[in-house]
């Protein structure tokens, strides 16, 4: 279970009449991450109030190293440059509400990947840790935007608007000791936040319902490693819609559907989707890849460079999807034309489908990645697989070259509800990861990621001699005590 309120420990740090620019390092606060090593879940967890007015609070290590791992692999592959509200073109009440239309601008270099609410089952235990120190309701959370900052980019100073009334900021990575930049800057409070893994920096965005202007913040530049971390917003309006009253079935209640052996066998090579459930719509395409397309896949992944992304094979979560290559857009003539397909039988743009990824299947309950847009689509590689839709009670067994496509979101009216019922599992041949079987993992973004992508670079690592000049200012590092 997620820690309870009960579970914190708070002190008040910092008198809010300090003159001078301070520099929180939460390692300083001596607290050593306690850890349940069979669920990677923070045993106990302390915050420390660092200002009373307004209130802004750290909680070291409030995720596990462990989870920040799978949070960073979860959106692998999926990052599109960060946008900005734009309240130029919006109506006082539109931002009250913050409906704001999100813009590229250059006061925003970094990327960002907009997740899913319980994308898997670590995402949603985070979410219900997230309401337990933000005293929220669930409902106005937000969906957990991660972002990613290269050497020299940066988010300059910005307020998250009034109509979030508590922002919760969580660092996924450590950066190098001698990177003295990449921090949380407060400029009207002397504040500096260094990026420490796992933890939590909290604050109020208003007083009374109107726009604290002393929250201003920017996240500054990193100079000699990308820096990761993930936003987690309340927000003033209900945001996570979720399908309610999910039953689970057992596998000897489910029904089983071998779908090479649906409908007839076409002698004209034409592709054919067949409609498993009504609601969601749940597809099956028979090999939908020939032998040879899966060869090719299959020899992408053994000549994978330095550049492929590999999930953790070991710990909590290694029963969880494992990224083994991502695929870049258009990698090949072949790919391309693979990607042309999913358009046609997705029927979503182009431009929204992510990055394909090769990827060793979840055999653990909860831990398999549904992506992180409104549908998905995953296709078999191996020479068979059996994926189980638990909630659903369907068993479908896969041969090489066969496809699922599914949607992740139920509309009604014009509220998204997560629809949970296409969580699934796939179901390996043996004990061991060499009976998991291996796939491509696909999704449309909710975005054009495509075009997004070509408007700005995206940086694997600082380019060397580069460095990115970090604003300065004469601080003085805090020393806590316990």
């Amino acid at each position: 279970n997620p820690p309870t309120a009960a579970c914190f420990e708070s002190m008040t740090l910092l008198d809010a009449a300090e003159p001078q620019t301070v520099v929180i390092d939460p390692r300083s606060f001596g607290v050593e991450p306690e850890v349940d090593e069979a669920t990677g879940i923070p045993k106990q967890l302390q915050a420390f109030v660092i200002l009373g007015d307004p209130k802004i609070t750290v909680v070291p290590n409030f995720f596990s190293e462990a989870e920040c791992v799978h949070l960073q692999e979860l959106v692998e592959a999926s990052w599109m440059p960060s946008l900005v509200g734009d309240n130029n073109k919006c109506t006082p009440q539109d931002y009250d509400r913050g409906s704001l239309e999100n813009i590229l601008a250059p006061t925003r270099t970094s990327w960002s990947c907009m997740m899913r609410y319980a994308q898997d089952s670590v995402v949603e235990r985070l979410e219900h840790r997230l309401l337990s120190i933000g005293c929220l309701p669930m409902e106005n959370l937000e969906r957990m935007n991660a972002v990613r900052y290269a050497p020299g980019e940066y988010f300059d100073k910005h307020h998250d608007g009034k109509f979030r009334p508590l922002t919760i900021f969580v660092y996924l990575n450590d950066l190098d000791e001698e990177d003295y930049a990449g921090d949380t800057y407060f400029p009207v409070l002397g504040l500096s936040f260094r990026p420490r893994q796992g933890t939590a920096v909290m604050w109020p965005n208003s007083v009374d319902g109107k726009e604290d202007p002393r929250v201003l913040h920017a996240g500054r530049a990193p100079t000699l490693g990308v820096k990761y971390g993930v936003n987690c917003f309340f927000n003033v309006n209900k945001m996570r819609h979720m399908m309610p009253d999910l039953k689970e079935y057992g596998l000897n209640e489910s029904m089983e559907c071998e779908v090479r052996k649906l409908g007839r066998q076409n002698s004209d090579e034409k592709l054919v989707a067949y409609q498993l459930c009504a609601s969601p719509k749940l597809m099956a395409v028979k090999a939908f890849l020939s032998d040879e397309e899966v060869d090719h896949f299959m020899t992408l992944l053994e000549a994978s460079t330095s550049s492929t992304a590999v999930s953790s094979e070991t710990g909590p979560f290694c029963g969880g999807t494992q990224t083994l290559r991502v695929v870049q857009f258009e990698e090949t003539q072949l790919v391309k034309a693979i990607e042309a397909r999913l358009e046609a039988t997705g029927g979503l743009p182009l431009s929204h489908l992510a990055p394909l990824r090769i990827v060793r299947t979840a055999s653990d309950r909860g831990l398999c990645n549904r992506g992180c847009g409104p549908k998905s689509v995953y296709i078999c590689l191996s020479e068979q697989d059996e994926v189980f839709f638990y909630r659903l009670g369907l068993r479908l067994k896969l041969r090489k070259g066969d496809a699922l496509l599914w949607p992740n979101v139920h509309w009604r009216d014009e509220d998204p509800i997560e629809d949970l019922r296409t969580v699934r599992v796939h179901l390996p041949a043996g004990p061991s990861d060499a009976h998991r079987a291996i796939g491509i993992d696909a999704f449309f973004h909710d975005h054009d990621i495509r075009r997004q992508r070509q408007l700005h670079t995206f940086q694997e690592s600082r380019v060397p001699g580069e460095s990115a000049e970090a604003e300065t200012t004469e601080c003085a590092v805090l020393k806590l005590q316990r």
